[in-house]
């Protein structure tokens, strides 16, 4: 990664930087793209920052943290409310771990994001489920034996 207080000073810089609350990253990556950019674009949010690489429009690499690839570029794609900045240059050496066209990568990341939301609330049904159901209270068990004498509910066995 380069140096974090070169990237803090590139924040300062209005003209090539930004939240991703007014613009979503896959927007600020097409127009890098379609302009055809060598650049690596800075990205932070809270302590955390990020990094990715392109090359005359291409993405070459991503890195965060441990992450690096296409699983760094998917969590930052994830990021909303971050700032960014746009560097006007790549760092020398800088490996070529993604190799795939912008768009077939975002639809990749709508895919795992899809697939996430969907494991998620499967977990979380499953845990309602799962649940023990809580135990009738002894006044709602007589309520309901005297409306069965009564005739008014029958319990079906």
């Amino acid at each position: 990664m380069t140096d974090n207080n070169a990237a803090t000073e590139h924040f300062e810089d209005r003209e090539s930087s930004g939240t991703l609350l007014d613009i979503t990253l896959t927007d600020v990556l097409q127009v890098l793209s379609v302009n055809r950019k060598t650049c690596t674009l800075f990205l932070k949010k809270d302590n955390e920052r990020g990094e990715i690489y392109l090359k005359e429009g291409k993405i070459m690499d991503a890195r965060v943290g441990e992450f690096k690839g296409e699983q760094a570029l998917f969590y930052l794609l994830n990021w909303e409310g971050a700032d960014f900045f746009i560097g006007t240059f790549v760092e020398a050496g800088i490996e070529t771990r993604i190799d795939k066209d912008l768009h077939i990568l975002i639809m990749d990341w709508i895919e795992q994001r899809d697939r996430q939301k969907e494991e998620e609330t499967v977990e979380s049904e499953s845990e309602l489920i799962s649940e023990e159901p809580s135990e009738i209270k002894d006044e709602t068990l007589v309520f309901l034996k005297k409306l069965e004498a009564s005739g008014l509910i029958k319990v079906l066995k």
